[in-house]
């Protein structure tokens, strides 16, 4: 039986994978791969619409942490179910989840209108901005992962 996170990580790196010349490696991580060196930590929702909620206990902000601090950033592939992906890097998933506050669980929230830009709130803090989808692009590009 094929697992429905194996489905939502095949979702993820598809779209990477059409974009650019890209090697990808599991990690040790659960839910994590390495992309040109890079690491991309996946989470997904089931929900089948808006809001899509993403938590994380201690032992994911651990694990995140760990990444960090062996490859300088993480990038992070939040996946909203059928309907698109949100993808965040390390300063503004900073921005949303403060991790040395030891309340848990933490937790990230995508929301979208039709046809509109993602809205992503946090358990302590907001993201002033909308994210597209075209966002997968420019990270490509700032990373350096093409």
């Amino acid at each position: 039986m094929i697992k429905k996170i194996d489905f939502f990580h095949g979702a993820v790196i598809h779209r990477f994978l059409s974009n650019a010349e890209i090697i990808i490696k599991r990690h040790d991580i659960a839910s994590t791969y390495l992309l040109n060196d890079k690491a991309v930590y996946i989470k997904y929702s089931s929900n089948r619409i808006s809001p899509w909620t993403f938590t994380f206990n201690e032992k994911h902000i651990e694990d995140i942490e760990s990444l960090y601090k062996e490859y300088g950033e993480v990038i992070f592939a939040l996946l909203c179910n059928e309907d698109g992906i949100v993808l965040i890097d390390y300063e503004e998933f900073r921005k949303l989840i403060a991790i040395y506050n030891s309340k848990f669980p933490k937790w990230i929230k995508a929301n979208r209108q039709k046809r509109e830009k993602y809205t992503v709130t946090g358990s302590d803090g907001v993201l002033t901005y909308k994210i597209g989808e075209n966002r997968l692009k420019e990270f490509l590009e700032v990373q350096n992962i093409f």
